[in-house]
């Protein structure tokens, strides 16, 4: 097949140039052909963003899932366009961070908040190109569906979400709104026996390192304002333990454990290892940038206390594509230290690779650096498996201020990795802990 496309292409006489391949201009001669046919019979065309690789035919409709980005140079090119981007409407993403008792998804995270705060009809576009962006769809793969109750809890209420946002003017959604009608509409699920995430009424916990009162903030809130009780030494809370009635401050490490309660039931307990050491909650910088979809909370999330589980997406990890970590932590004073570990991510199937090396330095003066440890480590075989990987290096004690931290990122994914050969991989990282 391969001979018979090369030999096609010349006969064309296809050329490559700066924007496209002669196999683009390949792709876009056969999706050129089929739409005249497609006409022909009084048809149109629709095709997923990579038509936009080549010479797009004329009177395609592209369906824009490669992000934003697709469908707002189709419809300035004049195209209609149906917006689906990933992730913000791929429904075969978790919709909760705690993943474990969840059926097996892709992975990701998109909860109710992140489909309906979206807009999809991108404000750089003027009034004349908004037209041709024609309609909003989700999409759910079903690899991962077994069976149909499956299928629905992943999609409702998110498809409810999606719904309101693409029947409803901008200035006129209300998030807050809608979640105050989700109930009424949840009593039509449960009274047609469907199956539904009930995650949107989960507990919501986020955290911030607060640097002037050296401690991690914790916010703890429901959708309805219910009452929220917690405790901070692992045992079960009930309405009898302390109520949340403002941020929380830990300063030590813990088992944050919270539970909602209400007149119709309570929630399922909440629970959190927070383990603090050496380097938590001290100044940290990152000397390259982090990759804008895994951002999380940016260079702190590494010294949070906090550590990250098997969903890349739980906003515990911090990402990088091409770039290697190298982070500066500020022990604010000179410092014993003896041993430095870090976690990495390891999903091959979504070009998540381990380390190729790990190092330790240390100075006094955050500019001159000695190293005390590093580390090489194999590439990554087919057969290894997708997991949590510690690292760790231990030393002769040192007294030091300052520590940098480095990881080497898999630059180059290995030929056994079809279809990304020689493409950089990711790097996930999380919790340096220091010792």
């Amino acid at each position: 097949m391969m001979s018979k496309c090369q030999a096609r292409i010349r006969q064309l006489g296809l050329k490559s140039d700066s924007l496209h391949s002669a196999e683009d201009r390949l792709e876009s001669f056969l999706i050129d052909h089929a739409e005249k046919f497609l006409n022909s019979h009084g048809r149109r065309m629709i095709g997923w963003d990579e038509i936009l690789d080549g010479d797009v035919a004329q009177n395609v409709t592209v369906m824009s899932w490669r992000g934003m980005s697709g469908g707002i140079k189709a419809a300035k090119m004049g195209h209609d366009v149906i917006m689906s981007p990933d992730p913000l409407l791929y429904f075969d993403h978790y919709q909760t961070k705690d993943i474990k008792d969840e059926p097996l998804a892709i992975g990701g995270y998109l909860p109710v908040s992140m489909v309906y705060g979206e807009n999809l009809v991108p404000d750089e576009l003027t009034t004349q190109e908004k037209k041709h962006i024609i309609g909003l769809q989700a999409n759910l793969w079903s690899e991962y569906i077994p069976k149909f109750s499956q299928a629905e809890y992943m999609v409702m209420p998110r498809i409810a979400a999606l719904s309101e946002i693409q029947w409803t003017q901008k200035d006129k959604r209300d998030y807050n709104d809608f979640l105050k009608r989700l109930p009424h509409l949840c009593a039509i699920y449960d009274k047609e026996g469907y199956t539904y995430s009930k995650h949107v009424f989960d507990l919501d916990v986020n955290y911030k390192i607060n640097h002037a009162d050296h401690c991690l903030d914790a916010e703890l809130a429901t959708v309805d304002h219910a009452a929220v009780h917690y405790t901070l030494d692992g045992s079960e809370p009930t309405s009898s333990s302390p109520l949340v009635k403002d941020t929380l401050k830990i300063k030590d490490s813990c088992i944050l454990k919270a539970v909602v309660v209400c007149s119709s039931g309570n929630s399922k307990i909440y629970t959190q290892k927070i383990d603090f050491n050496k380097a938590s909650l001290k100044p940290i910088k990152v000397n390259q940038p982090i990759y804008k979809d895994y951002y999380a909370q940016g260079p702190e999330t590494l010294v949070d206390g906090l550590c990250g589980d098997n969903n890349y997406s739980s906003g515990r990890w911090v990402g990088f594509s091409g770039d290697d970590l190298n982070a500066v932590i500020d022990l604010l004073e000179p410092t014993e230290i003896s041993q430095v570990s870090i976690h990495t991510l390891v999903d091959k199937g979504s070009w998540v690779f381990d380390a190729r090396k790990f190092g330790v330095e240390v100075s006094d003066d955050g500019v001159n650096f000695k190293q005390v440890a590093s580390e090489d480590y194999p590439p990554m075989n087919e057969s290894d498996a997708d997991c949590i990987k510690l690292h760790k290096l231990s030393f002769t004690p040192v007294n030091a201020r300052y520590v940098r931290v480095m990881l080497e990122s898999e630059h180059s994914l290995p030929s056994w990795f079809t279809g990304a050969v020689g493409k950089a991989g990711f790097l996930f990282a999380d919790e340096i802990t220091i010792i």
